[in-house]
C-alpha cells in the first residue's frame, strides 16, 4: 500500500450499553443477572482499573439489539437499581473511540447541553467569583482523590464530597 500503515479498528458491538454509576460490589455476574431480565445477554464485565478495582462503569453486549434497546428504554425511564443502594445506574449506548484520535468534534452530541456548555470559551476563573470558589472545590477534590489513590483511601469520603460538591451544582 505505498509504505502506509494499515489501521484495523474492531466495530463497536451493535448491542452494547455502558452502565455507569455501578455499585462498590457489583460482579460481571451480578451485571448479568440485572440485565438479562430485558433480553438474552452475550457478555456482561464490570470495567476496572489497573490495579483490579472497580471503576463504577460496566458494558453490557446483548445478543440483539431490540433487547438492548429495552434495557435502555426501561433503565433511562425508570431509576434502576442494583443493590440495596439507592443509587440508579445509568444506562447509554456503547460508543467506542479511537484512543489515538480521540474525539472529533463532529462526533459530539450538539445537543441543548452542548450549546449551553459552549456559551463560554476556555477561560481562567476569575479569583473571588462565584465560579472560582466552584473550581477551586473540584481542584481541591481531585487533589485529595488523587493522594488517596496513593495512600488507598476511602472510596466512601471521595463520594461524600463529590456529592457535597454536585449539590451545589443542582
Amino acid at each position: 500500500m505505498s509504505g502506509r500503515p494499515i489501521r484495523v479498528r474492531f466495530a463497536t458491538h451493535g448491542a452494547a450499553l455502558t452502565v455507569k454509576n455501578l455499585p462498590e460490589f457489583a460482579s460481571n455476574e451480578l451485571l448479568e443477572e440485572a440485565f438479562a431480565v430485558f433480553g438474552q445477554i452475550e457478555r456482561a464485565v464490570v470495567i476496572v482499573d489497573d490495579r483490579g478495582r472497580p471503576t463504577g462503569k460496566g458494558i453490557v453486549e446483548f445478543t440483539s439489539k431490540p433487547a438492548a434497546r429495552k434495557a435502555l428504554d426501561k433503565c433511562s425511564d425508570g431509576a434502576y437499581l442494583l443493590t440495596a443502594f439507592p443509587r440508579p445506574v445509568t444506562v447509554e449506548p456503547m460508543e467506542q473511540f479511537d484512543e489515538e484520535e480521540g474525539l472529533p468534534e463532529k462526533l459530539v452530541n450538539k445537543n441543548q447541553q452542548y450549546h449551553k456548555e459552549r456559551e463560554q470559551p476556555p477561560r481562567f476563573a476569575q479569583p473571588g467569583s462565584f465560579e472560582y470558589e466552584y473550581a477551586m472545590r473540584w481542584k481541591a477534590l481531585m487533589e485529595m482523590e488523587k493522594q488517596q489513590k496513593h495512600v488507598g483511601g476511602a472510596q466512601r469520603d471521595k463520594s461524600s464530597e463529590r456529592e457535597k460538591i454536585e449539590v451545589i451544582d443542582l
